[in-house]
């Protein structure tokens, strides 16, 4: 993350909120420059992507290959009959469960329809109809199937968890049937299925209704029903620029059973593959295959960390994929590239041209046809050629391995990173290598002078393990000056020729790790390499502000959750963080000339937005800026000279991502003049995040959280 900060940068003297400015106070400013801040850039995991870890939250990337789908069918004990009744067993061939979400799909509203025939289960009927008994019903949802493999995978992989809870039952199930003999001709008569139904160990009650028949040794009956996603902790769906669901499911239960006397039920579903036919789409070999090469594959090959979404190894991989592949590059999802053509022009954009996303969605149209054999490599190759690479002239690993022994789930942990120098030196580039991509979810790195070196002993020293917390108040902002960073996806940095960042004899290094545990929490020892200046050489050393603005997003009106209280939620914040974490949420106010009422009176409660105006101080040319906010983001923006005729638009991200945070280095330097305005601007939505328990946000450092936070790296000029 290519930044540093200094006492004087491009120097935010000043700032106001909303298009206002003055002049401020500089000792504010730098009370919120020693701020240790915790919690910028994150990962994630992603349908097909690369992150979220979701939540993820998104969020624990298992950077492992997608599990083989088990095909069996339900084990369920039948019904036993009692006197004068037949038991009919579902016949898996014959029946199927349908679910249906309604959706907006790369800007399409449309219905995902997902469908499977891995049932079993079975009925009891006697002479009366309304004596009817229905055994438990259980569904294999790991078989669950739409028309595009990718939402498959993430929907099974991050939402159902399909392959540790791979069946849904219907159990406590009971039948209402109109009284009367059983008719066995074929009339059709009513039916409601009433039950409890537990998906991924929740259970919850359900309806169905529909109708059923028997026709000699037949049994059939199609019954519907609603099911909320929230209930089961699977929804709403939403993947912010991709996908958004609404949170209920129209189940669709479709049954054919058979007289149990006569049937045995196979042990799984016999699946039937059909041979691709080449069609008269583009060439796989001269033309798709580089598109994948070249944007895709760097990330979803064996280890890297797209793999969990999606493993690109081969063109078999590509082509079973291929409807998945041409939705998520035509709405622009994949590869991540998410600063708009708004802004100033940036280097070493990803985005995929119209042609190539033309070329992916004719070749998934014509049916995805191979020119060469299945098993061919599609191998990684570099396309940004411009992309500089650091020599490793220095390599600090982290001195001993951490394995999440604080307990926290998000875990931020500081660990010092000697560079042991003797005389002054500049670094002028970096490249940090994550051990464990499956836990290390971002890092920001601290250059701090030799004075500090004592106190950050003494935190480590209090802190048994490797490192020490960086909530105790000794974080890497305490004192030191933000120089590197890495997120997912992020490139090596190059500070450029004749630029870089100087270091004192005794200076060092604070790395601070956002490790994201789920289950596991194996042991991470990574790394950084720099690259040095030669001993003696005079460079310009770069600068760099951060630049915040503050959070208010109170509840919608009615909510009464105890969390609701700005009180209790700042309480909350300071339990979590510290007295620093939670002062920092109304110092910001005072820094943008704000207040708490005036932004929570301007949101209604589900959405929000912020502004701050940072009045430069010391020249230079802009070379590097950086928007951060959390997973309640929608919008960011950062502005220089706003609301005049010369007003220019830094960095603009019309549809935030949490899992996609990058640094973006403009193609030719932008100057700024003491006395000129930077604006940053943060819109949030609760929409975003349908699932999360009710709270007042305010700025504060967990994932869960929200911020409004930017960098900004100058060179200065000369004289």
């Amino acid at each position: 993350m290519q930044v540093q900060a200094d006492p004087e940068p491009i120097d935010v003297d000043d700032a106001g909120g909303g298009s206002g400015g003055g002049s401020g106070s500089g000792g504010v400013l730098g009370a919120v420059r020693r701020h240790p801040w915790r919690s910028l850039l994150a990962l994630v995991l992603v349908v097909v992507g690369g992150i979220a870890v979701a939540n993820r939250d998104l969020i624990a990337l298992l950077v492992t290959p997608e599990p083989t789908v088990d095909m069996s069918l339900p084990l369920v004990e039948p019904l036993q009959p009692g006197p004068d009744e037949t038991v009919y067993r579902v016949d898996a061939a014959e029946s199927s469960v349908t679910v249906e979400v309604d959706q907006r799909l790369a800007g399409v509203d449309q219905v995902a329809v997902l469908r499977t025939s891995g049932i079993a289960g079975s009925f009891a009927v006697g002479e009366d109809l309304s004596s009817a008994r229905v055994g438990d019903l259980v569904v294999n949802v790991e078989q669950l199937e739409s028309d595009n493999s990718l939402r498959d995978k993430a929907l099974h992989h991050e939402y159902l968890d399909s392959h540790d809870f791979p069946e849904a039952r219907l159990s406590d199930a009971s039948l209402d049937l109109p009284d009367g003999p059983v008719p066995d001709d074929g009339t059709e008569v009513p039916v409601t299925l009433r039950g409890t139904l537990t998906v991924r160990d929740v259970a919850a009650p359900v309806e169905f209704t529909g109708s059923a028949t028997l026709d000699g040794n037949t049994l059939r009956a199609t019954a519907r029903g609603p099911v909320t996603l929230s209930t089961y902790g699977v929804g709403p769906i939403t993947k912010v620029g991709l996908v958004s669901t609404g949170d209920e499911a129209r189940l669709t239960v479709q049954l054919v059973a058979v007289d149990g006397r006569d049937y045995s039920p196979p042990a799984a579903r016999q699946v039937v593959v059909e041979a691709a036919t080449a069609g008269p789409g583009p060439s796989f070999a001269s033309q798709v295959a580089p598109i994948l090469s070249s944007n895709c594959a760097s990330c979803h090959q064996e280890g890297q960390i797209g793999a969990s979404h999606w493993l690109l190894e081969t063109a078999g991989d590509a082509r079973a994929d291929a409807r998945g592949l041409a939705v998520v590059t035509g709405s622009r999802y994949m590869p991540p590239w998410h600063a708009s053509d708004v802004g100033i022009p940036l280097q070493h954009v990803r985005k995929l041209s119209d042609d190539q996303i033309r070329t992916i969605r004719e070749w998934a149209d014509a049916g995805a046809p191979l020119d060469v054999p299945p098993e061919t490599p599609v191998e990684p190759t570099p396309s940004d050629s411009d992309v500089v690479t650091p020599r490793a002239d220095l390599t600090l690993p982290i001195p001993q391995p951490y394995a999440g022994e604080s307990g926290f789930r998000d875990d931020y942990r500081c660990f010092i990173l000697d560079p042991a120098l003797t005389d002054p030196r500049f670094i002028t580039g970096y490249t940090f290598e994550p051990d464990r991509l499956d836990v290390v979810h971002h890092a920001l790195v601290y250059r701090a002078p030799a004075a500090q070196r004592a106190k950050m002993d003494a935190a480590e020293a209090r802190d048994p393990g490797s490192g020490w917390s960086c909530a105790v108040g000794m974080g890497p902002g305490s004192g030191g000056d933000l120089v590197a960073g890495w997120v997912p996806g992020q490139r090596p940095q190059d500070f450029g020729e004749g630029t870089g960042f100087r270091f004192q004899p005794g200076d060092f290094l604070v790395a601070q790790i956002h490790y994201h545990y789920e289950d596991d929490r194996p042991a991470d020892q990574s790394r950084m390499t720099f690259e040095l200046a030669a001993p003696g050489a005079e460079l310009t050393a770069l600068e760099t502000n951060e630049l915040v603005g503050p959070v208010e997003l109170p509840c919608p009106p009615g909510r009464t959750e105890p969390l609701c209280d700005r009180a209790a939620a700042s309480a909350d914040v300071r339990e979590r963080f510290g007295p620093a974490g939670a002062s920092l949420a109304d110092l910001l106010h005072r820094v943008c000339r704000t207040t708490p009422g005036q932004l929570a009176a301007a949101s209604d409660g589900t959405t929000a937005r912020t502004t701050c105006d940072y009045r430069v101080r010391k020249g230079g040319d802009i070379v590097d800026v950086l928007g951060h906010m959390h997973e309640y983001g929608a919008s960011y923006r950062m502005t220089l000279h706003p609301d005049t005729d010369r007003e220019t638009v830094l960095l603009d991200i019309p549809v935030w991502d949490f899992d996609w945070q990058l640094n973006y280095q403009p193609v030719e330097p932008v100057a700024v003049n003491p006395g000129d305005t930077i604006r940053v601007e943060c819109n949030w939505d609760r929409n975003l995040r349908p699932t999360m328990p009710m709270r007042y946000l305010i700025f504060a450092e967990g994932t869960d959280d929200e911020m409004c936070f930017s960098t900004v790296t100058t060179r200065p000029r000369e004289g």
